[in-house]
Formats: structure tokens, sequence, C-alpha cells
């Protein structure tokens, strides 16, 4: 699979493993400013200075968690995809994520943290956030090539109308209901989709 870039499967100790778990849930729900390291090694059960063992501080903490979400959600993307085969367009990650963020303690995390970063912190996750909507962009654009005969231009902009459609969707699962959530959703996809069906459509083996 493509991840992002510096985003690469880790070797880590159990311990670290439960301190990263910990750490992922704390900082969905407080955020950077609200989080304290003290908590974090409570609930691991350990104590803040074994802690310290394995992560210089908050910063190398709240990065490696957040290396882990991209990781995490890269994955879910892909296998969004995965399903619609080589013609989807990305239709099952819309349909799919309201159900992803209440599951997912890392799509929480990832999307608080790119809307609200650290000031310290935040050139490191726009970059890892805009990482995670390449893969979106490039898994659609592939998608897109199968199915349509389009120029390359035209695939560009469908391209940034389907990441403003992701984008939308990704602010109403932080702010809005899920009812709310839905009737974006639906009216958005009901515009990309009717734009596309008016595209010439490539010979299927071509």
């Amino acid at each position: 699979m493509n991840y992002p870039a510096k985003i690469l499967m880790k070797n880590r100790s159990p311990s670290v493993e439960r301190i990263c778990a910990a750490a992922v849930a704390h900082f969905a729900e407080f955020g950077y400013d609200g989080s304290s390291l003290n908590d974090i090694a409570e609930q691991v059960g350990i104590r803040k200075a074994s802690l310290y063992a394995h992560f210089s501080g908050k910063d190398a903490l709240f990065l490696e968690v957040y290396s882990d979400a991209l990781e995490k959600e890269t994955e879910f993307v892909h296998a969004c995809f995965a399903i619609e085969g080589a013609y989807g367009t990305g239709e099952q990650y819309c349909r799919m994520i309201a159900r992803r963020y209440a599951d997912s303690v890392y799509l929480r995390y990832l999307l608080r943290t790119a809307f609200l970063p650290p000031a310290v912190l935040r050139d490191a996750v726009v970059q890892g956030y805009e990482g995670f909507m390449q893969v979106l962009r490039d898994l659609f654009c592939t998608g897109l090539a199968h199915r349509f005969m389009l120029e390359a231009k035209e695939v560009s902009v469908y391209a940034d109308a389907y990441l403003g459609i992701v984008d939308s969707l990704h602010v109403e699962l932080v702010y809005a209901s899920e009812a709310a959530f839905e009737r974006r959703r639906a009216a958005l996809w009901r515009i990309l989709s009717d734009s596309l069906a008016q595209a010439p459509v490539a010979r299927q083996g071509a």
C-alpha cells in the first residue's frame, strides 16, 4: 500500500504500543493543549518517568500517534476503494466514514488534529493531512481514468471536486449531526455523479 510520506509500519515494544493506544484516545478527547502526560502514564499503569524512557516529551508522543492515525486511516481508504474495484470513484469512502468516525478513535483524533493543529506542530500536522488527502486524490484519479475517457485537466478538476466533498464531510463529522452529515453527503454526491454521468465512458479493457 502507498502511505503518505514518512508513514511506515512500525516495530514497537508492547510498552510503547500500550502508551500509544492510551495516548491516541486521550488526545482525541482532550486535544493537544488539554492533554496530560501524567494522565496518559496513569492510564497505562506506569510512572511519567517511565513514559520519558520511550518518548522525549509530549510533542514526540503526539506526532507518533498522529503517524499511527494517518497509517490506520490510509489503510481504511484503500479498503474502501478496493470494495469498488478498478472503476471505483470513492463513493464507498464517503458512505462509510460516518460509521468509521463512530468506531475509530484514530479518525476522530486525525480530524481533530487536522482542524485544530497545535501551533508548535502545525507544519508536521498539515504535511501529514495533505499526504493523506493526496492518497484519496490519487485513488480517485486512477478509478476515473479506468472508467471514463477524460483529458488530464478534466480529471484534475473532478479530483479537486472530490476532495472538496471529502473535506466538507470531514467537517460535518466533527461539527454536525448524523442527519446533517447524510443530507450533505447525498446532495454533494448527487451533483458529482450527475456531472460524471455526462462524461464519455471508456471501453472496457481499453
